[in-house]
């Protein structure tokens, strides 16, 4: 056998490790966040245990514990959330499992790992403490656990907040805790506290747990809410109010009954928290930049473009990308200079929302169309950015990498001259012999014979350029407008892409490719409606489809069609079993009908 030349050697190993590193490129984005409801127990409570798992890949395996002979440990299930932004998924899984302890001690857990395509991710370590008495209960909830009289009470609510002196737009952590200690019926129904002056999200409940208060053992449930003051000085967060049915014991005995009536029917019970009062700061002016937009939290920027080489007048489609920690919903648009070179149109802005560790934050992206007006190398300069951090008490700016963008320039291009003509420098002297002096004699002024502008065939024969230069500069006019407005070049064009992808739907109209036609169905109505409204079709939800249209007056049955087809495309997609050929037939008319009835919306 002959052995391999060196050079070929060399090409096959570049391969391999070419695919290797392309291999751990898609798998490396899996992160792996541990953490535990609370890091110190005694030995007759329990904790839980939060696994949450981050990657842009879905049908991940369950993350793997280590042995841990000193706890019981039992599984709470999973929840999932799943969302697109531009194209780009992303998939959350956060796994719950209860620790009860066994015996007293400090317990590191550590190495919960997930193994996938043939590469091990592991996640943080945490350390739980178990004491044999104990955790020492906060005086305060003691007393919150004890009637006027000093009797233990059965049940109570507690309203806290994390911070009590947050700045303005900073996350305030509102934590409600409903402590019981009797058997209830059913699940208890919460009246949300009034939160004006703030912005709130809910960041969910977590999962019930045990408690020991005056020697006494609750159950807790426990929700927690996202806030952001919107305006400074003292804020108050009202009374919760929690209704429940509990068990009743009574003293008195029915002869007649198996059991004697010892428990009764239930009581219904209705238990307020406190109201919580927050004082809120103003953001510091101390080198505040003159630029800032109010964003609070800690971020951070990139900038992206679609394409690096392109035409004069072609768009280039920018995004730029926020990242952080903070109300990402409130997250302002990047302040982008005017340039010489190019012509700049904001196209959308989508945002993903995350949780991590009680803490809301997430990605905005703001998508912006870069137009150049010239041929040649050309910058997209780098774009700054200013938040405040509330951490460190300090105004931060962050920036993006500069873009090299290549504009060539397109067939039949003339760059506009710089001045519509050059003077020649030249005078007439008295040698001229070219020059014919003033007549004193006009002669004879009659016409000799017919003028020949007034002819026919004359104007025929000029008119006819005039007529094609004039249809050329209306199509010149035309093409230069579909290239300068984005918006007006999507919706003229809407129509035709939206026939071309009906056309290859109904190439799939069969019970064979049900997805494949439902997938290109549903992209045909969501692209079609995008382009009519300019906007991203990515993120364009039944409910923003339903905000948008209403706003153009169209009319409730055409919204209503809309949105069941779209219901409808999704179901398919996702139980394909269940479609058939008659299914198939009537929703590809139902789209050719609201599209023509989309025709007749006005867009402007």
């Amino acid at each position: 056998m002959k052995l391999l030349r060196p050079g070929i050697l060399f090409i096959c190993l570049f391969a391999l490790l070419a695919v290797g590193s392309e291999t751990t490129a898609k798998v490396s984005d899996i992160e792996i966040v541990v953490s535990l409801n609370r890091d110190t127990i005694g030995l007759d409570e329990q904790v839980i245990l939060q696994i949450t798992v981050s990657s842009s890949e879905q049908n991940l395996p369950a993350p793997r514990l280590p042995t841990l002979p000193m706890f019981k440990v039992y599984s709470q299930g999973r929840s999932s959330n799943i969302s697109i932004t531009n194209g780009v998924v992303s998939a959350t899984l956060t796994y719950r499992y209860i620790f009860t302890p066994q015996r007293a001690g400090t317990f590191p857990i550590e190495n919960i790992s997930i193994v996938h395509k043939n590469k091990r991710f592991t996640g943080n370590s945490v350390e739980l403490t178990v004491l044999n008495q104990g955790v020492a209960t906060p005086k305060k909830l003691e007393g919150s656990a004890r009637d006027s009289r000093g009797n233990s009470r059965d049940y109570f609510l507690e309203a806290a907040v994390d911070k009590k002196n947050p700045y303005v737009g900073q996350q305030v952590t509102l934590t409600l805790k409903f402590y019981i200690a009797v058997q209830n019926y059913g699940s208890p129904e919460l009246s949300e506290p009034t939160m004006t002056g703030f912005w709130s999200e809910v960041i969910g409940n977590k999962p019930v747990y045990f408690q020991r208060i005056n020697n006494r053992r609750y159950k807790v449930s426990e929700r927690k809410y996202a806030l952001f003051p919107t305006q400074t000085g003292e804020l108050t967060i009202g009374r919760a109010m929690i209704s429940a049915t509990i068990a009743t014991r009574r003293n008195t005995r029915d002869p007649y009954s198996m059991f004697g009536n010892v428990f009764g029917r239930g009581k219904d019970i209705t238990v307020r928290s406190d109201p919580v009062t927050v004082n809120v700061k103003s953001l510091p002016t101390k080198k505040k930049p003159k630029d800032f937009t109010g964003t609070v939290g800690k971020f951070s920027i990139t900038a992206s473009a679609d394409k690096r080489k392109v035409e004069v007048n072609q768009p280039v489609t920018v995004l730029f990308k926020i990242t952080g920690v903070g109300n990402i919903k409130s997250v302002a648009e990047p302040a982008i200079p005017d340039l010489a070179d190019f012509r700049i149109y904001r196209a959308s802005s989508s945002e993903n929302t995350s949780r991590v560790n009680d803490k809301l934050g997430g990605t905005k992206i703001y998508e912006e169309v870069f137009i150049p007006g010239r041929p040649g190398e050309m910058t997209i300069p780098s774009i700054s950015y200013n938040y405040f951090d509330p951490e460190s008490r300090k105004y931060k700016t962050i920036k993006t990498r500069p873009i090299k963008i290549s504009v060539i320039k397109p067939e039949g291009y003339v760059a506009a001259p710089q001045s519509p003509f050059q003077s020649n420098n030249m005078s007439i002297d008295n040698e001229a012999r070219d020059i014919r002096y003033i007549k004193t004699d006009l002669g004879d002024t009659q016409p000799i014979g017919r003028v020949l502008i007034f002819r026919p065939i004359y104007i025929a024969v000029n008119s006819l350029p005039l007529a094609i230069l004039a249809g050329l500069i209306v199509i010149r006019k035309r093409r230069e407008k579909l290239l300068a407005n984005v918006g007006y070049a999507r919706s003229r064009s809407a129509l035709r892409m939206a026939r071309k992808r009906l056309s290859k739907a109904r190439k799939l109209s069969n019970s064979e490719t049900v997805m494949d036609f439902y997938a290109e169905l549903n992209s045909a109505l969501v692209s079609y409606m995008a382009d009519k409204l300019n906007i991203s079709p990515h993120g364009l939800t039944t409910d923003k489809v339903r905000e948008l249209l209403s706003e153009r007056k169209a009319s409730e049955e055409l919204i209503a069609d809309i949105i069941n087809v779209i219901q409808q495309c999704d179901y398919a997609r996702y139980a394909p079993s269940t479609i058939e050929q008659e299914d198939i037939d009537e929703s590809l008319k139902t789209v050719e009908k609201v599209m023509v009835g989309i025709e007749g919306v006005k867009f402007d």
